[in-house]
């Protein structure tokens, strides 16, 4: 595996073990070795930019993907490309999850801002709902600013159905995390869209990529890597599709194959 030139790594239950503020110091300086050694690192999260960076805890990149590819940054945080919601797309799912007082926010540059049920999310985000964090948007105001990036809400399948058979037409995607918690982005939006034009900018090949994941909306972007790496804490369905199973997060799973393959 000496012809991998970037490593692609979704942060939580994959550089990060769920219920931890930082990944180990063990994840650290495998991260650190693979720059080192002239790797380029990429982290692709579902996350928006301010609630990655808290849950990196200073770990370095070369580059970024946040909400789930919406937003991509250089290891300087400029932005390469990105795409928001337009009116029409927030709006309609505004006035559904209001309907149904289904709780919804949406991922801006600054923060996360709930636009509706705003303590159901603080209870549920517990130490990330400081408000540099996620912030009471209930005045559905933000917006009028710039536009969101992504969209989180809580549905039930049925919900998301009857969503989709009025606003379809739309194409917003709905990818679940977690029970019934959603998130939810533009048509063409996802992590392996915005690698694969990452890559195209950077010039660096599919085959030369590793890529690391552990849940559902890490399936694509895995299918975008030369080696694809499922953590053994991961979804059934992406550990089957995987070249590598790595051991859990929690024992530093991502670190243990950086050591054993690419340096």
């Amino acid at each position: 595996m000496n012809n991998i030139k970037a490593a692609v790594f979704d942060i939580d239950g994959t550089l990060l073990p769920h219920g931890e503020a930082a990944p180990s110091q063990k994840t650290f300086a495998a991260i650190d070795a693979l720059r080192k050694k002239g790797i380029k690192v990429i982290i692709a999260t579902g996350r928006a930019q301010p609630s990655g960076e808290l849950a990196l805890g200073g770990m370095k990149a070369d580059y970024y993907l946040y909400n789930n590819g919406a937003l991509v940054l250089d290891e300087n945080r400029k932005p390469i490309f990105e795409s928001r919601m337009t009116p029409e797309e927030m709006y309609a799912l505004v006035d559904f999850c209001e309907d149904y007082a289904l709780p919804l926010n949406f991922a801006f540059s600054d923060a996360t801002y709930v636009y509706e049920d705003y303590d159901r999310f603080r209870a549920m985000y517990g130490p990330y709902s400081s408000v540099s964090l996620l912030r009471n948007g209930e005045d559905q105001v933000r917006h009028l600013i710039s536009m969101p990036f992504s969209a989180c809400a809580i549905l039930p399948a049925d919900k998301i159905k009857e969503f989709e058979q009025k606003y379809g037409y739309l194409g917003l995607r709905f990818v679940s995390f977690h029970g019934n918690n959603c998130d939810i982005m533009r048509v063409g939006v996802n992590k392996a869209a915005s690698l694969k034009q990452l890559l195209k900018i950077i010039g660096i090949e599919k085959e030369n990529v590793a890529a690391f994941g552990d849940g559902s909306n890490d399936i694509e972007l895995l299918s975008m890597s030369g080696v694809s790496i499922a953590m053994e804490n991961g979804t059934d369905v992406l550990k089957k599709s995987a070249d590598i199973i790595a051991p859990p997060c929690d024992e530093d799973g991502a670190a243990q194959i950086i050591e054993k393959y690419f340096l």
